[in-house]
């Protein structure tokens, strides 16, 4: 038989509530499913389905579908939960210390943790030189008051003219000396970074890696100097004009506009070397080297914790955000009363010491834990997560983009342009390494560091992102099955080297404070930033080599278990350009290339494809708008063609039949014809090799939608498996009257819900069927809603007939 397929769109739990309305229509009437497609929002009710069918015996039934869709209802507050108040102030309380844990107290451990360090190296090289003018004026008759390091006096028996003639001299060659060097840290900073833009080979890391390097002691040394020397002597109120103009030039001037969000770090990072070159006071805290290398000594002990801190703040939000998908829709068997099955130290530290060989291939018959997609081989309809992979260019063509969607299923992982005969993870990461709630949660990842199609949209706040933990991307390691085979030698390595790494911020103080020389301090430093500087240097090479040589075979298994080289790695967003897989690889939204899923079904050629498309819509107009953008792609990576039922063009067809059509007469679903060709080359016309069919499904008003004039009661709609809904959850019937829905305003609680917030919540989170996709604190009531609009759009568009009728297959073996 041919096979079919199912595409669950995403857009949160809005998308999944209409989806689960379609899939309960789909279940009540049998309809063959082959593939389920899934992304975001969809992958919550997808995934959840398979993990109560693989819980009652890899079988549908009836009975546990009625179960699974109230179980669903109940929890749609996933996220902060109001339907007890004490629960939903406990999830609210969460929710803060979540945002308070990562953004503020991370970073401030985090990058507290390398200022005292990079403060001593600015003052050890270039202390001397922008504290010229402090220094000459010791010996000049009218000295500028203010903080003074003590100086010997030079001059001797000399005359205050000869003390004022060498002053003017010895002021004139430090002045020339400091606007050469600035000059110069400029120059170098631009101009590396224009070449690097511009270069097509290996050197553009390099010479990025310079020009970065470059930018930083320039804004290290002209900051302090420019506080010191004039921001303190100006009033406040042009201290403040100053400020803010210098925070409108890092945003608005085209070399600095990507690194704009570093600004706030910078200038922090600035005033401390201010603090300790010109031994100021700052904060109300004056400088004292007793208290500068005690914080030294300090920072060498932090930096032992930080690749682990720093390693629970980037994954932090990805993994409590699958914490409460998984709690909220699986059952109790995949995820334990807690919640938490599943949820290892793996999950918080890319390390080899938490990863261990699988226990088993498959889960045995009633076992209790978490399913994998290797325990889903077999299990119909087979699920298809959409994730985007990011920093990945395989380098065959000059427009190719960094980003690619990720196919995740039971039997493969693969990428969508993977060519025949080309399998970058067979023996590196297999389908039982990857556990089903990890597939949902990071195809949902809608707020990432990398955004895929929508990267240039966030340039200019990712390294904040990176900087505060904010995002839900999720990293995972290319070669889990090569990591499972090391030895305890390898596990224990990346211990060694994080303990090398800051042992001389601890011991080189250590002596100082026993009455050693200050040099101590000085080597102790200068061996941690070169050891920095290698792990930079690593962090920005190549690995993506067909063949990797075994320089980059080092650099893989450094970016795989240090953590300092991985952050840097995506701080710098360095691209892994060949066929061979990023050692860790960035994961994000499948939404960031494609909304609808339906990508990985035409791939397949399937003959029926339903797209059940629950994306944020804020106006009629954009209802076709995800669907045209899934076919041009396809157009583009498939060799797709696409046309109407009469043959017309699918673009006028779609506009005169789907979106320009009158309020109360708006169909819920469009169907067009799909035209499988394959290309031999990118030259070549491409051979025709099969068609099929798709048809979408979208959500309407009451109001604008089509209408029957007399309403299908549940009773009635569910008869043919004896079951009945209860009104007081489900409403009478799947249709719905303005009344039901235009009173849903607001979230959390029900008490929010009142025809009097109509305006206000349109303005601030929509209203049905547009909420908002930030909006993921929906109601019972809400997601009943959505859930009885997609069963009502199923059954108007006839989607289980589709589905199960037979066409005409036209197929050309190219073999």
């Amino acid at each position: 038989m041919a096979e079919t397929g199912v595409a669950f769109s995403g857009g949160g739990i809005r998308s999944a509530a209409l989806c689960s309305g379609v899939l309960r229509r789909l279940l009540q009437r049998n309809a063959k499913i082959d593939y389920l497609s899934c992304v975001s929002g969809g992958g919550y009710t997808g995934t959840a389905y398979l993990d109560w069918k693989y819980r009652h015996g890899k079988k549908d039934d009836p009975k546990w579908h009625t179960e699974f869709f109230d179980y669903m209802r109940e929890r749609a507050g996933l996220m902060c939960n109001w339907q007890k108040t004490l629960g939903g102030i406990f999830d609210t309380i969460v929710l803060l210390l979540l945002m308070l844990f990562v953004s503020v107290i991370m970073p401030t451990i985090v990058w507290g943790s390398y200022v005292c360090p990079l403060a001593y190296v600015i003052d050890f090289i270039f202390g001397d030189l922008l504290r010229a003018e402090d220094e000459v004026e010791e010996d000049c008759e009218d000295p500028v008051p203010g903080p003074r390091r003590p100086r010997p006096t030079a001059g001797g028996n000399a005359t205050a003219g000869e003390r004022r003639q060498r002053c003017r001299i010895r002021a004139g060659s430090k002045a020339y000396a400091r606007i050469v060097l600035f000059s110069v840290l400029a120059i170098l900073f631009l101009v590396l970074y224009l070449a690097a833009k511009k270069s097509k080979t290996a050197l553009a890391s390099k010479l990025y890696i310079i020009s970065v390097i470059s930018g930083l002691l320039l804004a290290f040394t002209f900051i302090p100097y420019f506080i010191y020397y004039f921001f303190n002597l100006t009033p406040y109120w042009m201290q403040l004009i100053i400020f803010v103009f210098s925070i409108f030039v890092w945003f608005f001037f085209p070399v600095l506009r990507r690194r704009s969000s570093f600004v706030l770090v910078i200038y922090l990072y600035a005033y401390f070397v201010y603090w300790k070159v010109f031994e100021a006071t700052l904060f109300g805290v004056e400088y004292s080297d007793y208290l500068f290398y005690a914080l030294l000594f300090t920072s060498g002990i932090t930096l032992y914790f930080v690749p682990g801190l720093g390693a629970i703040q980037q994954r932090l939000v990805h993994v409590f955000n699958r914490w409460r998908l998984q709690k909220a829709f699986y059952t109790g068997a995949s995820v334990g009363s807690t919640g938490c099955g599943g949820i290892g130290m793996e999950d918080f530290f890319l390390r080899t010491f938490c990863i261990r060989p699988s226990k088993h291939e498959q889960l045995a018959d009633n076992e209790q834990g978490p399913l994998t997609l290797g325990d889903l081989d077999g299990v119909k309809p087979q699920y298809l997560s959409n994730i985007v992979v990011n920093e990945w260019l395989l380098g065959e063509t000059e427009e190719e983009l960094r980003y690619e969607l990720l196919v995740f299923s039971p039997t493969e992982i693969e990428r969508l342009d993977r060519r025949p005969g080309q399998d970058q993870f067979e023996g590196k990461l297999e389908p039982k390494d990857i556990k089903l709630s990890t597939a949902m949660a990071t195809s949902a990842a809608a707020v990432a560091r990398h955004m895929g199609a929508y990267e240039k949209s966030t340039e200019s706040i990712k390294q904040l992102q990176i900087v505060l933990g904010l995002g839900m991307g999720a990293s995972m390691i290319s070669d889990l099955e090569g990591v499972k085979k090391e030895n305890c030698c390898w596990k224990m390595l990346p211990f060694l080297i994080e303990l090398l790494r800051g042992l001389p911020l601890v011991t080189f103080p250590l002596v100082y404070f026993a009455g050693g020389s200050e040099n101590w301090v000085a080597i102790g430093v200068l061996i941690f930033f070169i050891v920095l500087l290698v792990m930079v240097i690593l962090a920005v090479m190549n690995t993506g080599s067909k063949t990797p040589t075994k320089l980059e075979l080092v650099v893989r298994w450094f970016i795989t278990n240090i953590a300092f080289v991985r952050f840097i790695r995506e701080l710098l967003a360095v691209t892994n350009e060949g066929p061979m897989p990023p050692p860790i690889l960035r994961l994000s939204d499948g939404g960031h290339i494609e909304n609808l899923a339906v990508l990985p079904l035409l791939k397949k050629r399937l003959p029926k494809i339903v797209v059940v498309d629950g994306g944020l819509k804020t106006k009629d107009i954009e209802w076709g708008e995800s669907l045209l953008d899934a076919l041009e792609l396809a157009r583009k990576k498939l060799h797709c063609s696409f046309n109407g039922m009469d043959g017309r063009d699918v673009i006028e067809d779609l506009k005169e039949k789907f979106i320009y059509t009158p309020k109360g007469h708006q169909p819920r679903s469009y169907r067009f014809k799909v035209t499988y060709y394959e290309k031999e080359d990118e030259y070549s016309k491409g051979t025709k090799v099969g068609e099929g069919e798709i048809l979408l499904i979208s959500p309407r008003h009451p109001t604008k939608g089509i209408q029957k004039e007399e309403p299908l009661s549940w009773k009635d709609a569910l008869r043919d498996i004896d079951v009945d809904l209860e009104a007081a959850k489900w409403g009478e019937s799947p249709q719905q009257d303005t009344d039901e829905v235009d009173d849903l305003t607001f979230c959390c609680c029900e008490s929010c819900h009142s025809f009097k917030y109509q305006k206000l919540s349109n303005c601030l989170c929509g209203v049905f069927p547009q909420h908002i996709t930030a909006n993921q604190f929906f109601t019972p009531r809400m997601f009943a809603a959505y859930h009885r609009e997609g069963y009502n759009a199923c059954v108007e568009a006839e989607a289980a007939e589709f589905l199960a009728a037979d066409i005409e297959i036209e197929v050309t073996d190219t073999a």
